[in-house]
């Protein structure tokens, strides 16, 4: 009898082995491959090979396997997203020799205090909405506004799924995301859930892996690439902040993972739920042609309201001078009076204010004063950004760092590098000048080693021990401070150019995720944007909250030019080490 094993390796084809066991499609074996024992998959049984060849045997086979589900999800994702088969196999299986051969004690899932947590009506009907199809295929969109309760719905759906012997998976778009989640889902379900991401040790990872494989795990709380970790049985997807654009990968696998849970659910036939506030145009879209359905829930749970939106019109009622003492050295100033007056009130009522700005490090730009020259990364030609926390100069685009320079390699000039445009750093320098008593925390994603420095992180605003929170998008999504009143958006204006259609989507999905930090407590909160470009469709929409209305001038938008969801948009990458040859091709 013959086999194919298709190997977790960038082929595009299984290999055949003589096979001397009664395995059966999705076995994981031991075979020879070269000179060394490799694990793979038996894909196909009972295969005719052409006679004089020589075939080797299948050294062994072991407890794991993956269903018939996943085989066809496997294919599947490797044809549509054009990516070797075997290196689709590779993220499901990973590392799987070593988890094999090492012994380990089950996984246990650890206790923890569990918390009653009732519905309101709203959400009572939201759950009724969810569970309309049972465990067969269904899309569903639950979206709600921040802070509307939209976790808990799908924490009692999830509750029904694993009653009934079944495994859910919740999808997040940043690892960094689960710290606050994992708080919330131990106060509801009364255990620790077991969590999935880059920066978890390679034990964990092979525990976990065991724990789903073999229906251990109940539920896995994730980021995308959890999505192809092998389930057993498994029974609902949750994609939470759907419109996300984490769930892309574009280095060496490219997909997305919000479209591929949506397949790997209806291949299996278990429902898949997408929350957002703010669902992407291509979920609207589908939701439009009847292809997936919608439950809104409108308001915020408890006594919390949406935040009073104010613009603030730069050109009008630009920054002041800095002519306070102290404030001289530090050069232009980067709030406007009208927030500097908020952040003020803010702090003598003893409440916590946020100031976003999607940008890491002090400047975005670095130049000579003296010859003009910028100082751009060798690798990929971005500008370097000063980051003077860290004393270095950083490419936000290849990850190239290198010392601050003390003078300029163009001219020679020692002491004559200038700081242009505002990073978070330099808004930090300036709120810290203005209000010396106040506690500052900076937050930006390469200040982070991992999830343990975002839990303590979050415990110091939790805790009141930061008054003043200053971060980039990180910040946006998925954090409840009940005492955060105050929201100041420092550059609207950021990412609204540029050739990209999909960049007034984002900023308003974005800005809208921002300004729902502020006021999810008791108090009232009111959200500041500073804007040099109030009369922006994106910036009225969010001041007035009309979602609906912004998002159908964009689709009426993308109709016309027939660009996505309407139509489609391809990249050609034309790479090579000789410059004239290149240009030849071109």
């Amino acid at each position: 009898m013959k086999a194919q094993v298709l190997l977790p390796k960038v082929f595009n084809f299984p290999f055949t082995y003589n096979s001397n066991i009664q395995g059966k499609i999705g076995n994981l074996v031991e075979v020879p491959f070269g000179s060394k024992k490799e694990i793979g998959v038996i894909w196909k049984n009972n295969y005719a090979e052409p006679k004089n060849i020589k075939i080797k045997d299948i050294s062994k086979k072991t407890e794991y396997s993956i269903d018939k589900k996943l085989v066809d999800f496997i294919e599947w994702f490797s044809s549509y997203n054009m990516v070797p088969i075997g290196l689709v196999l590779k993220m499901v299986i990973g590392s799987t020799d070593k988890f094999i051969r090492i012994k380990d004690n089950p996984i246990v899932v650890k206790k923890t205090k569990k918390k009653k947590f009732d519905l309101n009506e709203e959400q009572l009907v939201a759950l009724k909405f969810l569970e309309k199809e049972k465990n067969k295929f269904d899309v569903s969109v639950l979206q709600g506004t921040t802070g509307s309760g939209k976790t808990l719905v799908y924490f009692e759906r999830i509750k029904k799924v694993i009653k009934q012997s079944n495994q859910a998976l919740v999808l997040l778009p940043e690892i960094f995301l689960t710290n606050d989640f994992k708080s919330r889902f131990e106060d509801f379900f009364g255990f620790e859930p077991a969590i999935w991401h880059s920066k978890i040790t390679p034990k964990q990872k092979r525990l976990i892996w065991k724990g789903i494989i073999n229906n251990k795990i109940k539920i896995l709380i994730g980021a995308r690439s959890a999505l192809l970790l092998p389930f057993k049985k498994l029974g609902i997807i949750i994609v939470d902040e759907e419109h996300d654009a984490s769930y892309k990968q574009d280095d060496r696998v490219a997909y997305n993972a919000r479209d591929m849970a949506i397949v790997r659910a209806r291949l299996a036939d278990h429902p898949v739920v997408l929350v957002s506030a703010t669902p992407s145009m291509e979920t609207v879209v589908n939701m439009q042609e009847g292809r997936f359905e919608q439950l809104v829930l409108p308001e915020r749970h408890g006594a919390a309201e949406l935040p009073d939106i104010k613009l603030i019109d730069l050109t009008k009622d630009p920054p002041d001078k800095l002519e306070q003492p102290g404030l001289e050295a530090l050069g232009p100033a980067w709030l406007a009076p009208p927030l500097v007056e908020a952040l003020a009130d803010t702090l003598a009522k003893q409440e916590q204010a946020l100031l976003f700005l999607n940008r890491r490090g002090y400047a975005p730009l670095t130049l000579c004063q003296s010859c003009g020259h910028r100082w751009q990364c060798p690798n990929c030609t971005a500008w370097l950004v000063e980051h003077r926390l860290a004393h270095r100069l950083q490419c936000h685009h290849c990850g190239l760092a290198m010392p601050l320079p003390s003078h300029c390699p163009s001219c020679g000039a020692e002491d004559s590098i200038i700081a242009c445009g505002p990073g978070v750093e330099r808004v930090a320098e300036e709120v810290q000048t203005r209000f010396p008593a106040a506690r500052i925390g900076l937050l930006t994603s390469d200040m982070l080693t991992g999830p343990l420095a975002m839990r303590e992180f979050m415990a110091k605003v939790h805790t009141r021990e930061i008054d003043i929170v200053i971060g980039t998008q990180i910040m946006a999504k998925g954090h409840h401070f009940p005492l955060l009143t105050l929201v100041g958006i420092v550059d609207a204006d950021m990412g609204l150019g540029g050739g990209d259609i999909r960049a007034p989507e984002r900023s308003f999905q974005l800005l809208q995720q921002v300004a729902g930090r502020a006021g999810r407590g008791e108090s009232p909160g009111t959200v500041m944007v500073q804007t040099r470009l109030p009369n922006e469709p994106v910036l009225q929409a969010l001041a007035a909250h009309d979602r609906d209305g912004f998002m159908a001038a964009v689709d009426a938008d993308r109709r016309m030019h027939a660009m996505p969801p309407y139509g489609r948009l391809a990249a050609l990458i034309i790479t090579d080490t000789d410059q004239n040859r290149l240009n030849e091709a071109v």
